[in-house]
């Protein structure tokens, strides 16, 4: 996929900016809230052509890739001789506010006109991701402006983050472009950095049996009671498996899909389940999809005349990830926050570390806000973490720019 000429930078075309604090990165949110991206349907040409042109005039030399026309990931880069690479990304799109074609519901006001209520700033992806966003451009304004590094500054835009980063991460991943250093990834964590990341394993486990009249139960087998019996055989066996105290909650089994076509009249006599278990740091993807295929066996034995099949659902899911409190950009992040130094958080949401993981390029999650606003109605996020997303992201990205060797950095 080649590099694709694009028009020069406009305003935002819709919303305005409302008088805000005469604060860089919070004047910048409100611009990105008022330049659409809802996805789907899937468009951040608005928001591109905002972190284009900031990031052009700071300096930086940027350029636009594309998977699929109007679907822009935007890369903007700076040099400084010789020194680690490091990529500060969030993405551009959101959740839309409402269906296609409906008014949103819950919103005190225009999704895309930021407002500040009670030290709250307002508006759809404040939090996810557009404050993040904010943060890193100011970042990177200030960092062009400083002479204490070396290396290589990149910022990434991307594209698609909300539905499944196809045309996002992923796209840049089989590009060879998430490969370097070390690299910063924008999700609300309170301000917090999330050295750990949970992937996933997704199965979909099929069912089939030879059923019977209802009346007759005994003259068949029952592939809902089969389904029951996979579920508690899952259960059983993620109760041997290591846990995390960052983590409490996993490993657990989730069915979010459950079918089983037929009339009340007859025992089903097949059941499509499909079951999710998170991949805890420091374990392997492999191992927890064998525990699908374990059960799987263990209960077709156990109930003759059934039949379950495990395949992966939408690829299989993705392996965890996870840096080391020794790693030079989690060093950074500690001399950044002398007053919080040491403190992490454990992000428990999706994100596009995982395709920085599987480019071999330790990642660190932050940002500001929190996770319980994304995707709601009034989406917020308070403006003291977006001037102090920014401070943070500037120090960390001068501390290991300032003292990493690409030795040091593991490359």
């Amino acid at each position: 996929m080649t590099d694709l000429a694009v028009p020069a930078p406009s305003p935002a075309p819709t919303g305005t900016v409302p008088a805000l604090p005469d604060d860089p990165v919070v004047r910048l949110c409100a611009e990105l809230i008022a330049a659409p991206s809802a996805n789907p349907p899937g468009d951040e040409e608005p928001v591109a052509a905002v972190v284009q042109d900031r990031l052009e005039r700071a300096g930086f030399a940027v350029r636009r890739r594309y998977a699929r026309p109007g679907r822009p990931n935007v890369l903007a880069t700076l040099e400084r001789g010789e020194g680690p690479h490091l990529i500060l990304q969030a993405h551009l799109d959101t959740k839309p506010a409402a269906p296609p074609g409906a008014d949103p519901v819950g919103w005190s006001s225009d999704p895309l006109v930021a407002r500040i209520a009670d030290g709250l700033l307002h508006g759809l992806g404040a939090c996810d991701t557009k404050g993040g966003l904010a943060a890193m451009v100011v970042a990177a304004e200030r960092l062009a402006r400083r002479d204490d590094w070396s290396g290589r500054l990149e910022v990434q835009g991307v594209a698609d983050e909300e539905d499944g980063s196809g045309l996002g991460a992923a796209f840049l991943l089989s590009e060879g472009l998430l490969t370097a250093d070390a690299a910063i990834v924008s999700e609300p964590t309170g301000c917090l950095p999330s050295a750990a990341q949970l992937g996933n394993a997704w199965a979909e486990v099929t069912v089939t049996t030879t059923g019977a009249h209802a009346g007759t139960p005994s003259r068949g087998q029952d592939a809902v009671e089969v389904a029951r019996r996979f579920m508690a055989e899952v259960d059983a066996l993620l109760t041997r498996m290591p846990t995390d105290p960052a983590f409490p909650h996993h490993p657990r089994l989730n069915v979010g899909h459950l079918a089983a076509p037929g009339h009340p009249g007859t025992l089903s006599s097949s059941c499509v389940l499909r079951c999710d278990v998170r991949v805890l740091p420091w374990q392997r993807h492999d191992s927890v999809m064998e525990v699908y295929t374990r059960a799987a066996s263990a209960v077709a034995d156990a109930c003759p005349g059934s039949a379950l099949t495990v395949r992966p659902y939408q690829g299989g899911g993705c392996e965890s990830h996870a840096v080391a409190d020794d790693h030079p950009l989690v060093r950074a992040f500690d001399r950044a926050s002398a007053d919080r130094s040491g403190e992490r958080c454990s992000f428990a949401g999706g994100s596009d570390a995982r395709f920085f993981a599987r480019a071999g390029t330790p990642a660190v999650v932050h940002g500001p806000g929190h996770l319980d606003q994304a995707h709601a109605p009034d989406e917020y996020v308070p403006v003291g973490h977006l001037v102090l997303a920014a401070d943070q992201l500037e120090a960390v990205a001068v501390g290991f720019l300032q003292s990493v060797d690409r030795r040091r950095a593991g490359r």
